[in-house]
């Protein structure tokens, strides 16, 4: 896997252009899931979803669950 320069990745960019793929989509999750102890089974991306909808899914998953335990 090459590397991206630090220009090529925006929350406007696809992961598609960032060579994620629902493959990688996927081991992400995982990887997301065990290190932020949450549960993202029923967030729905794609490759065509941006960076910024990626984070922000996650983030919101993420502020769920701290308020839901707070």
């Amino acid at each position: 896997m090459s590397r991206l320069p630090a220009d090529a990745l925006g929350p406007e960019v696809p992961l598609h252009r960032v060579h994620i793929d629902s493959l990688a989509l996927e081991e992400l999750r995982l990887v997301l899931e065990d290190a932020l102890r949450v549960d993202l089974d029923e967030v729905h991306l794609t490759s065509r979803d941006t960076v910024g909808h990626l984070v922000a899914v996650v983030c919101a998953v993420v502020c769920e669950k701290t308020t839901a335990a707070a």
